[in-house]
């Protein structure tokens, strides 16, 4: 059984890591994407270890501050293991990197940006760890790009309603999530404009994002999937159940 009060005798990152594999687990279900498990471990740990080092960092100014004595032997956390840096550095290093391939920092400021979040190594050491972590994001996104073929050629054998609505809720959900390490959006209209008009996809993405709003809204109320489903089927004809589902669920994770 889970002990008592043993939440909150968790470190940060402990706590980071639990949340972080909850959050995956549900992303998961609803996405069947299970890499959203590993996403949320990822962010999960970065977010504790930062929650942690707040943390330590407001001790000590209030330590300074107050001229208090030195700690009890009780008290005292223990200092960063080498694994631990280690594991933090690989983190830095992928997360600037996927920055750097999106075009939000160049070199440099991947560089320095990694220092500053793990400082303490040698220069040529961010420099391999970098290298490292592009040629992994490069591994990475084999997988993402196989996973995005084929959802486009599914996509590419529905309606022209439901084939971009695939796409662009794609693209708003997940276009810009760390997971897709930089490939960004899928346009539709260059993946679907040998078999749609412009006027028809501009058609389709407008009907497509009413759905998405409505889908946000809903999740602010009461969660009933069944009644908010035949909503949704009468104030948005056209759109399959998977439509449907993907906007309403989108709104039940954002709200809840």
């Amino acid at each position: 059984m889970f002990k008592e009060g043993a939440w909150r005798d968790l470190e940060p990152m402990q706590k980071g890591l639990v949340l972080g594999v909850l959050a995956g687990a549900v992303l998961a279900v609803l996405t069947r994407q299970l890499s959203w498990l590993a996403v949320g471990v990822f962010l999960g740990a970065g977010a504790g270890y930062l929650v942690g080092r707040r943390r330590h960092t407001q001790l000590q100014t209030g330590h300074h501050a107050q001229n208090a004595a030195v700690m009890s032997s009780t008290e005292h956390r223990p200092e960063e293991t080498p694994e631990h840096r280690e594991e933090r550095l690989r983190w830095a290093a992928t997360y600037r990197g996927t920055r750097m391939l999106e075009g939000k920092t160049d070199r440099a400021g991947a560089l320095g940006q990694i220092r500053d979040t793990v400082p303490g190594f040698g220069p040529e050491r961010y420099e391999s760890e970098l290298e490292a972590a592009l040629a992994r994001i490069e591994q990475y996104r084999v997988g993402v790009r196989a996973r995005r073929a084929k959802n486009l050629a599914q996509a590419r054998e529905m309606d022209v309603l439901n084939a971009v609505f695939a796409l662009h809720y794609f693209n708003r959900r997940f276009s810009g999530h760390v997971g897709e390490y930089g490939l960004g959006r899928i346009d539709p209209e260059e993946a679907l404009g040998d078999l749609y008009t412009r006027k028809q996809i501009a058609e389709a993405v407008t009907r497509s994002n009413a759905l998405i709003e409505e889908g946000l809204r809903m999740g602010i109320g009461p969660m009933d999937i069944h009644a908010d489903m035949d909503r949704l089927r009468a104030a948005h004809p056209g759109f399959n159940d998977r439509a449907l589902s993907d906007a309403v669920n989108w709104g039940y994770l954002i709200h809840r």
